[in-house]
This record gives C-alpha cells, sequence and structure tokens, in this order.
C-alpha cells in the first residue's frame, strides 16, 4: 500500500511518518513536519537548535487511540528562536483538531463520559469541546419535528442536542445552559414562546 494513501487516511498528508507502532490500545506513529525550514515575521530559517517529542492525541481507529509522536524542531532566527508549528494542532494544546471533531461527532451516539474515557480522558473532556463552541445555528427549510435530548454531565453542568426529528440529523448543540438560558435562546430565535 502507498505510502501517502495511508497519510491521506489517518489525515497526516502534513507530515512524513518515520514508524508505526501497533499496540493492545493505541497506535503510536511516530513523524516529523514535512516543511524543512520555518518562516517567521520575513526571514526564513533551515537551522534547528533543539528538538523535543510532543505526543499529540490525533484520532480513533476501531476503539484504538491514534497517538502522534512528533519530533517538533526549534529554528534559530536572528534575534530570537522559535518552536515550529505543528499542523492541525492549536498552540498548547495535547489534542489534534482531528481529535477534537472526532470526539463531537462522536457524541451523537455515544455518552459524554463515555466519549473521554473511551479515548484516555476525562468525562469532561467532550463538555469542554461542547463549551467552546459557538450558539449560532441555522435553521434549514423544511424542517418540521424537532427534538431535545438534555443530559447532565455532573450535578451543575447540562448539554441540550437539537435533532430534526423527520431528517435524523443533528441542529445544533446548546453547551452549559440552564432551562431559563435555554428558553432565553430560543425565544432570540423564534418568536414563539417555548413553555
Amino acid at each position: 500500500m502507498p505510502s501517502n494513501y495511508f497519510s491521506k487516511t489517518l489525515k497526516l498528508e502534513a507530515y512524513v511518518i518515520d514508524e508505526v507502532h501497533d499496540y493492545s490500545d493505541e497506535v503510536h506513529i511516530h513523524c516529523h513536519v514535512r516543511k524543512r525550514g520555518m518562516w517567521f515575521e520575513g526571514e526564513y530559517s533551515k537551522k534547528i537548535t533543539e528538538e523535543k517529542l510532543r505526543r499529540i492525541s490525533h484520532m480513533m481507529l476501531e476503539n484504538k487511540q491514534v497517538v502522534l509522536l512528533v519530533k517538533q524542531r526549534r529554528f534559530a532566527f536572528k534575534v530570537t528562536k522559535r518552536w515550529e508549528r505543528l499542523p492541525d494542532v492549536k498552540k498548547y494544546k495535547q489534542t489534534s483538531n482531528t481529535f477534537r471533531l472526532n470526539t463531537l461527532r462522536e457524541l451523537q451516539r455515544d455518552n459524554y463520559s463515555g466519549s473521554g474515557h473511551k479515548r484516555h480522558r476525562s468525562g469532561m473532556f467532550p463538555m469542554k469541546l461542547l463549551d467552546a463552541l459557538g450558539m449560532n445555528f441555522t435553521w434549514r427549510k423544511g424542517i418540521r419535528r424537532v427534538g431535545l435530548d438534555g443530559k447532565y454531565v455532573r450535578h451543575n453542568k447540562a448539554v441540550h442536542h437539537l435533532a430534526d426529528l423527520d431528517e435524523g440529523k443533528s441542529i445544533t448543540i446548546f453547551p452549559d445552559l440552564s432551562q431559563a438560558q435555554l428558553k432565553k435562546n430560543f425565544n432570540k430565535k423564534f418568536p414563539r414562546k417555548i413553555d
């Protein structure tokens, strides 16, 4: 199987895969960023002063967590040194955007603590992802029946999932809202009063 197919399947086109180790509950992918150098404020550098190994949770594959062991490089510039940015990883995060998106998608099929524990995270990890989402959504034409599912993830935290019952599709998720706040948000969006 061509290596570029493997990279594409795992959404790792921006990385060079050095080696892969398969364990009972995890798959470890040793890799480094494909780019040879780094740009910073109009200056390009290939001079590496330091390297460190970063462990990044990347995705789930057949109930195994895929972990990137990325060799991150620090480049020297005229007046400073900078760590290269890792593709698909936000600053200071230990998970890739792919991992976070995969967790959010699974919430439509699994419970919150289950999604977190399967990923070797706390049950609050999915809740934190939901809290970071915006509250805006577009009401599609043709929606006639909706369902609202509220779930408590701990004693003072709840999430509400709004779904199109006819199409079986998610409309939006309202994270961490009390009943009063939920009604207020709905009344803003829709003029009819909700009891």
